[in-house]
């Protein structure tokens, strides 16, 4: 593991600071879509951990 990504888990990214009500397609805090963002309450743990690696590949570049 990079020093650039962390353990990908099925914990939410969300850091408190959601810019998605802007109309922005991207959360620029935690990087998920609006849609994600959405359905994360209803979403198994697997599809969750796959967001979160979806996000660490992202910020690992």
């Amino acid at each position: 593991m990079s020093a650039s990504t962390k353990p990908v888990t099925a914990q939410s990214p969300c850091v408190g600071y959601c810019t998605t009500v802007l109309g922005d397609d991207v959360c620029r805090s935690c990087l998920r879509t609006f849609d994600e963002i959405t359905r994360w309450v209803e979403m198994s743990d697997e599809a969750r951990c796959a967001v979160n690696q979806r996000i660490n590949d992202l910020m690992a570049g």
